[in-house]
């Protein structure tokens, strides 16, 4: 095997070279190095505990494997590393039952959507990630837009506790809201004609409706759902960590590199605010 040296003759070029390398870096991994207090605050049992609510947008599982992946493992492993701490990941069934224990000390960061519900248990940094909620139908409904859905009469189907069942009951002025024990439940509603449509988001729901062969998204959304990384309450220097972690990803293109990876159409990066 031949090896060669590179020769570059101009200073600017070299620089350019440089630049350039500097870019690649930057991209592929945070230069944001922790100082001990911030280590101390953020992961003090000496481990970054990642929370994983079971859910298909932030936390989802491989039902073969068992393997905890998508955002949330994405963003853990990559604020573990800069944190210098090993990565662990601690399972939670679901957005729900991770709330109900959310108080406990078990987790130190999650990745999921801010609600005044859940500032009991957490504090959160700005925006990773954004899409829109919207509704699936059932095959022959009559519905074609988000807007049409918020009528007197009309069932909405929701899994309780994830964030598009918090986010609908407050969107919701006059139809009504069905909560169901996890998505299975939850279509087989729509598939029975208990529910008139579900609530979810752009990004899950083109998957979920393969479940139910003829069914729609509709045009439009009842809101848009954002991604952020919560710590647990009463961790302000986390916090501030975590929020600079947070501008310097999307800065760098790290986040997007995130969603390219995650190959999830309607997922955008947030605005970090």
């Amino acid at each position: 095997m031949n090896s060669r040296k590179l020769h570059v003759s101009s200073p600017a070029l070299f620089a350019s070279l440089l630049m350039m390398a500097g870019v690649v870096t930057i991209a592929s991994a945070q230069t944001q190095s922790a100082s001990p207090a911030a280590v101390a605050a953020t992961a003090p049992s000496g481990k970054l505990r990642v929370a994983f609510p079971v859910n298909g947008l932030t936390a989802p599982k491989n039902a073969t494997t068992g393997e905890l992946g998508g955002l949330t493992a994405d963003v853990g492993h990559e604020l573990a590393r800069t944190l210098g701490v090993p990565y662990v990941p601690v399972e939670f069934a679901s957005p729900l039952k991770f709330i109900e224990v959310g108080a406990d000390d078990i987790w130190d960061i999650a990745v999921l959507s801010p609600d005044p519900a859940r500032a009991k248990v957490a504090d959160w940094s700005g925006a990773v990630f954004e899409l829109d909620y919207t509704y699936l139908v059932p095959p022959n409904s009559k519905l074609m837009t988000s807007a049409e859905v918020d009528r007197t009469g009309i069932r909405v189907g929701a899994v309780k506790g994830d964030a598009q069942e918090l986010a609908v009951t407050r969107a919701l002025k006059n139809g009504e809201v069905v909560r169901f024990e996890g998505w299975p439940a939850t279509m087989a509603a729509l598939r029975d004609g208990r529910v008139d449509a579900v609530a979810g988001n752009r990004v899950t729901l083109p998957a979920t409706a393969k479940e139910l062969p003829g069914s729609r998204i509709l045009d439009g959304r009842f809101g848009k759902q954002e991604l952020v990384v919560f710590v647990p309450k009463g961790r302000p220097a986390a916090l501030a960590y975590v929020q600079d972690f947070v501008k310097q990803s999307i800065a760098s293109g790290l986040v997007q590199q995130i969603i390219d990876r995650a190959g999830k159409p309607g997922l955008n990066v947030g605005s970090g605010l």
